[in-house]
């Protein structure tokens, strides 16, 4: 009887969380365009607490576009052309949101955490572009599989996926 109180307590506590969060996020491939990047940025605007965007736009490696309303997050990965970022709005003040180069650091996933202001509590969200390993070989065919599992979370973990799925390759 005690296991489904606190069963019930927990759900209860997660729709709370949910609730009070309220994070508005658009996901979007730009098939490394700046002009479709700049349309995600501008449509964003005063909609959207959070951009994730797969196939981004870089140039030298290291720089994309900017936005006066956004922060942009990216991968601290060197030398190599990122495909995945993430912009937060600079006037959110419901959650804080920081990069977990700890967590994953690579040119093809990210992650962020993401802390509600008011409750304390966070949400790690990860931004995937899930491109198919050119190694024939390899068994694990897809960045999901090859890079996620290795990610290790503790049960009480709050965790979004974003992602590309590349479903036209398959």
């Amino acid at each position: 009887m005690s296991s489904a109180f606190e069963m019930s307590q927990n759900n209860a506590n997660d729709e709370s969380f949910a609730n009070t969060l309220n994070i508005r996020i658009l996901q979007h491939n730009c098939a490394r365009s700046t002009q479709i990047m700049h349309a995600c940025m501008k449509f964003a605007k005063n909609k959207t607490d959070i951009v994730i965007l797969q196939e981004s736009w870089m140039k030298d490696k290291n720089i994309t576009i900017l936005h006066s309303s956004f922060i942009c997050i990216k991968s601290n990965v060197q030398n190599i052309h990122v495909r995945v970022l993430i912009f937060v709005a600079k006037n959110t003040k419901k959650f804080t949101c920081t990069s977990r180069s700890d967590i994953v650091n690579s040119e093809d996933m990210q992650a962020i955490s993401i802390v509600n202001n008011k409750i304390q509590k966070r949400i790690l969200l990860f931004n995937i572009y899930n491109e198919k390993s050119q190694n024939a070989d390899n068994k694990q065919l897809y960045m999901i599989e090859r890079e996620l599992a290795k990610v290790m979370l503790n049960s009480e973990q709050k965790v979004i996926i974003v992602k590309d799925f590349n479903a036209h390759h398959s």
